[in-house]
Parts: C-alpha cells; structure tokens; sequence
C-alpha cells in the first residue's frame, strides 16, 4: 500500500515535472520556430536586400546605358548642330560674297550711270551749242543771201540802164529819122551786149558747133551733105550762160 502511495504520490510530481517539460519542449520548439522565422526572414530580407541591390544595380547600369544612349545622342545632336552650324557660317559667308559682288556690280554702274549721265550732258550742250551756232549761221547766211541777191540785182540792173537809156532816146526818134532810129537800135544792141559782159554774161556759141544737149535744145533735124554729123546748122535763138551756169540753151536745127 505504501509503495502504491508512493507511485500515486510521485504521479504528480511526474506529470508536473512532464507538464513542465512540456512546455519548455513547447518554448523550446517556439524558439526554434522563432529561430527559424528570424533566419527565414534574415534570408528573405537577405535577398531581399541583394536583389535590391541587383535591381539596384541593374537600374544604374540602365541608368547608365541610358546615360551613355543619352551622352550618345546628345553627342551626335551636338555633331549635327556644328554640322548645320558650319553649313549655315558657308552659306552667311556665300551670301556675303554674293553681296559684296552684287554690290560692287552696283557700285560699278552707277559710277558708268554717272560717267553716262556727264556724256550725256556733255552731249547735250554740245547739241545745244551747235544748234545755237547753227540758228545764228542761218540767220547770218539768210541775210547774206539777201544782201548777195540784191547786190546782184543792182549789178545788173546797173549794167542795163545804159540801154534802156538808149531805148528811150530810140523811141524819142521814132517818128523822125529813121536813119538815126537804126543807129539808136544798134548803140542799145551794143549797151546791152557790154551789160552782159560786165555782168559776166556770155553767149552760148551754137552755130557750125557740135550739138551739145547739155548747151543746146534741137528743135529740128536736117539732113545737108555739107555739114558733119550733130552739127548745128542754125541757131533760133541764142542762148546765154554766166560761167558754167546755162541760163538758156540754144535754140536750134541739128544736120544729119
């Protein structure tokens, strides 16, 4: 009976010492739970942590690569603006030469415009003198005419009065002596053949001459043995010419 207490009395002490056993077991395995959460989770913060250092780093060699497509094209941007740079300075520098001979073209004829315009000028005073010259000169030679026509017209008239002073006289003895008539016609005949000599008046032989169409006007053709070819073989009117000047052909009949 003793023994059998026993056991029931260290029953209780038993199962107390596995019900504590149980929970530090419990506490035991917690902590290890505990242990093993906190490792999972240093693990998972572990990769965590390396893979965002990797997507950190994967974001900077992006970056990068970014910045170098970036640094690239803006290189090549830079290359294309000092390319239409230096295109733009050749054009400005072509245009400026173009300006420059446009220019210089412009400066060129409008000093040939200004030289023009003094030629032209010098030209129109010359016309203007010439022409001034030339109104005076035909007023000058108009009155000269003038005075040469009546210089001449009393010239002659001068030389014909002797026989118009005699045809007078001649008149005067008409009804009277006829004897004396004659001699009067004859002394005007005279007067006027020594007006025409003073004035320089010359007859124009013609008969037994050679016909000359440019002294005679043939009226008639004859044919006489006796007389040559284009002779004149009578004169109907006399003709007169001072120098070379013919003031009236001949009149008269051309032989053969």
């Amino acid at each position: 009976m003793t023994d059998k207490k026993d056991n029931n009395t260290s029953g209780p002490d038993v199962n107390e010492s596995a019900a504590q056993d149980v929970p530090e077991t419990e506490n035991a395995k917690t902590g290890q739970d505990d242990k093993k959460s906190g490792g999972d989770a240093k693990s998972r913060e572990a990769h965590t942590d390396r893979k965002s250092g990797e997507d950190a780093k994967n974001r900077e060699a992006q970056t990068d690569k970014n910045g170098g497509n970036d640094k690239s094209a803006d290189a090549g941007k830079a290359k294309k603006e000092l390319s239409e740079n230096e295109v733009l300075k050749l054009y400005l520098q072509q245009t400026m030469k173009e300006l420059d001979r446009v220019r210089g073209e412009l400066d060129a004829v409008k000093k040939q415009t200004d030289s023009d315009k003094q030629q032209l000028e010098a030209a129109q005073k010359r016309l203007k003198d010439m022409s001034d010259e030339y109104e005076n000169y035909r007023r000058r030679t108009a009155v000269e005419k003038e005075n040469i026509m009546s210089d001449a017209v009393a010239k002659a008239v001068g030389a014909l009065l002797p026989a118009l002073d005699s045809l007078e006289q001649a008149v005067g003895c008409a009804h009277g002596d006829s004897e004396n008539f004659g001699k009067g016609v004859e002394m005007t005949l005279k007067q006027l053949l020594e007006g025409f000599d003073k004035l320089g008046v010359t007859e124009i032989k013609a008969e037994g001459a050679q016909f000359d169409p440019k002294l005679h006007n043939a009226v008639m053709h004859v044919d006489d043995d006796s007389l040559g070819a284009s002779v004149v073989a009578q004169v109907f009117q006399k003709g007169y010419a001072i120098g070379d000047k013919v003031i009236r052909h001949s009149v008269v009949k051309v032989a053969n």
